[in-house]
């Protein structure tokens, strides 16, 4: 019965397409059919983005709510999980959401809120969303070894986020918050560009001078700009310096600042592969962890190390792997909106790829000696079942074969990229034509943002999804 129990992936099989073809209802009754059980937070983060596609933010809104609740509800389980994982697999447990997911929920939230038009609730979302990704990125860490911490703790700040914060804040008025959360942004995009794939925004600098200058922290500005060099060279000629910089940021009278946000591509997936270890004749098998620590440190020479030594037994067992990173369909994208400022290309801002990869580095040993010592219990179970007999021993060979799998399951709606465009426009209602661009830099294909209204000394904030 186990055996034949599709996996997560397999029942949503149909979640993106309908997606793709705007089927959102049709992709609601796929995630109530198919996410039940052990997938309740899945389901819920599902629901919370499909909601927001639909245009159904309110509802959005609750749904990510509630899977915040069911997430804080998984902290105090591990254990009686831990026992279940080990006796059948990984996916017959919980799913517990990674760092990089849950800092998503309060950047769709802060966005339904914005195009709600409740600004400060965004505001409120846009503070959560650093302080989630620290939370769950100091879970990870604390799960797994301190050699294997390297570049995750890289990551416990998030540029985009800070900056899409300072950008809330800015519009909202709080400038001291909004050039600290930018200050922090560009240390972050000085940092971690290289390792998470991102490219530095020509406008954090300007938002930066922009906001120092109205608060009088010309010194503050300076140590930034010596601390994150690369961003300032992102904001082009640099030639005249702070003060040109911070002069050209200035906003004109009768305009208004958009940010529009684009999301292309889906997240990688996890896949399942399997592998085989040994077990040697009269081996210890008192401490399964220590012995799944040293099969995994010394996973390329277990021939070597077993020479002279009888294998008693292969055991085999499956384990979770990152899908190697593909091309994204779009390499980047450019907007113009029919005024001669209305023109721009946008920021790679976030790969969830590379966040993706970082993460699971993290966890992979950790994982591989979990899924090691859950085979070495199910070899166990059966050598001491074969004694009382074959058919126990057939048995329970067989149980520990039908539930063995790995745990392939991710947030599967989630965009690859966010690609973010800056624009100070002339005040009024625009329609901007979207192009999406291909690896050489040409157009792929096209879109039209319509009906977009830009306030005299206001921000707009517009996200379009790409499928």
């Amino acid at each position: 019965m186990l055996a034949g129990c599709a996996g997560y992936s397999a029942k949503m099989v149909d979640l993106r397409p309908q997606l793709a073809t705007g089927d959102f209802d049709g992709a609601l009754k796929t995630i109530d059919k198919g996410a039940g059980g052990h997938d309740v937070l899945l389901a819920g983060l599902e629901r919370g983005l499909v909601l927001r596609h639909a245009g159904r933010y309110a509802e959005s809104n609750e749904a990510f709510a509630a899977a915040e609740r069911t997430a804080d509800a998984l902290f105090g389980r591990s254990l009686a999980e831990g026992a279940v994982a080990l006796l059948t697999s990984d996916a017959n447990v919980a799913y517990r959401a990674r760092p990089y997911e849950m800092a998503l929920v309060p950047y769709y939230k802060a966005l339904n809120y914005e195009a709600l038009g409740q600004p400060g609730e965004a505001v409120v979302e846009a503070r959560r969303a650093s302080q989630v990704l620290a939370k769950y990125v100091d879970v990870t860490l604390g799960a797994v070894r301190d050699q294997d911490r390297g570049d995750l703790q890289k990551v416990r700040n998030d540029a985009f986020l800070l900056w899409l914060s300072g950008m809330l804040y800015e519009a909202d008025g709080e400038t001291n918050d909004a050039f600290i959360a930018y200050r922090n942004a560009a240390v972050a995009f000085e940092q971690n560009a290289s390792l998470l794939g991102l490219e530095a925004p020509p406008a954090l600098a300007g938002d930066l001078a922009r906001t120092a200058d109205r608060l009088g922290f010309g010194p503050e500005l300076a140590a930034a700009a010596a601390a994150c060099p690369s961003v300032f060279a992102a904001a082009g000629d640099t030639a005249g310096g702070l003060a040109s910089l911070r002069k050209s940021s200035r906003p004109g009278a009768g305009t208004g600042e958009l940010v529009l946000l684009v999301e292309t591509g889906y997240v990688p997936p996890f896949a399942q592969e399997r592998f085989d270890f040994p077990v040697f004749k009269g081996q210890d098998d008192a401490d399964r962890e220590r012995w799944g620590w040293s099969l995994w440190d010394g996973r390329d020479r277990w021939h070597a190390a077993g020479s002279g030594s009888e294998v008693e037994y292969w055991v085999a067992v499956a384990a979770p792997a990152l899908l190697d990173d593909s091309a994204p369909p779009y390499a980047g994208v450019r907007v113009s909106a029919g005024t001669a400022a209305g023109n721009a290309v946008g920021t790679r801002a976030v790969d969830l790829g590379r966040a993706a990869r970082v993460t699971f580095e993290a966890e992979k040993p950790t994982i591989m000696v979990r899924t090691i010592a859950r085979g070495l219990a199910k070899y166990l179970a059966t050598r001491g079942a074969g004694k009382l007999g074959k058919g126990a021993g057939f048995l329970a060979n067989l149980l520990g074969a039908a539930t063995e799998a790995a745990d392939t399951r991710s947030w599967l709606t989630l965009p690859r990229q966010v690609h973010v465009v800056r624009l100070t426009l002339p005040a009024g209602v625009r329609d901007l034509r979207l192009e999406l661009l291909d690896a050489q830099g040409r157009v792929a294909a096209e879109q039209v943002v319509a009906g977009v209204r830009v306030r005299p000394g206001e921000w707009t904030f517009v996200s379009r999804r790409v499928f």
